[in-house]
């Protein structure tokens, strides 16, 4: 029979039901098995053999479920490690939490997430370029305390995983143009392509204006076959009961301090403890020189 003991006992069951059946002193009993007189002394006064529970019988949460929801979703559009992810939501959102706390909360990476694209040095050596933009549009239904429905309008670079975004109160194909405008120049790379969602707001054909704007910057454009991003079948109380980032700033606010806290903030060991935005710069003047 397997018997399975904690890594650091100095006692089989054996011994210890010994330990509970002798007659003999504490430390006649340690002299003989070769083990101290508090081990003698903590399975004499037990009643049990086995190991106690390591596990703690109530996990106390220190996070709402839509807490937990918003972190699970930047953890998935950011594909954003622990240590990336745990910056962002303290300094980012004004979340006080741990490291481990945090991690309890993360869900179990979905299939087809884990042969995501690699990204950073590896995808380099793997013959990537830093060249294109990923373009997205997620609808966000809000409380009505923080202006209701709104639009975020999310780009990013896919070796790097530098950052561009903004939310809208409203959305219209100009609105959708004139951020791609300011994304391409903001973006420290050369960008020849872009992949954005199937929606109305991206449809790129030559009589659109974002269809024009791409053939005036000779931008190849492609859809994505990947699903829609997706804010979350959940609805929330106001963000600055959950956020306290949110009590002093707008929701454009606190959304572009995440993104320079990204790009900028904290180096990451894809990126060769570069920020993506160092990363970029550094790639652009080596083939630049």
């Amino acid at each position: 029979m397997e018997i399975k003991l904690h890594a650091n006992a100095t006692t089989t069951p054996r011994i210890r039901r010994y330990l509970q059946q002798s007659n003999k002193s504490d430390r006649e009993l340690a002299k003989e098995l070769g083990i101290s007189v508090t081990t003698v002394r903590r399975w004499r006064h037990r009643e049990q053999i086995n190991d106690r529970q390591t596990t703690p019988g109530v996990v106390h949460k220190a996070l709402r479920p839509e807490q937990i929801a918003l972190i699970n979703i930047l953890r998935e559009w950011l594909r954003a490690p622990l240590d990336e992810l745990l910056f962002l939501v303290v300094e980012g959102l004004g979340i006080s939490v741990s490291r481990a706390t945090l991690n309890r909360y993360l869900k179990p990476v979905r299939r087809g997430q884990a042969t995501a694209p690699v990204q950073g040095k590896k995808a380099l050596k793997a013959g990537l370029h830093a060249n294109s933009l990923q373009l997205h549009y997620v609808f966000l239904p809000l409380h009505m305390d923080d202006g209701g429905d709104h639009h975020l309008l999310w780009a990013q670079e896919p070796v790097s995983g530098w950052l561009y975004a903004h939310i809208y109160s409203g959305i219209s194909q100009q609105r959708v143009v004139n951020w791609l405008e300011d994304a391409l120049i903001r973006c420290p790379a050369d960008i020849q392509s872009v992949e954005t969602d199937d929606c109305k707001w991206f449809e790129a054909s030559t009589e659109t204006t974002i269809g024009k704007c791409l053939v005036a910057k000779s931008i190849e454009h492609r859809v994505s076959s990947q699903q829609t991003m997706l804010w979350g079948e959940f609805s929330t109380p106001p963000l600055r009961e959950l956020y306290p980032a949110f009590k002093d700033k707008t929701l454009d606010e606190v959304l572009q301090h995440l993104c320079e806290l990204w790009n900028s903030g904290k180096g990451q060991k894809k990126l060769g403890e570069c920020t993506p935005q160092h990363f970029l710069e550094a790639l652009r003047q080596t083939h630049t020189s």
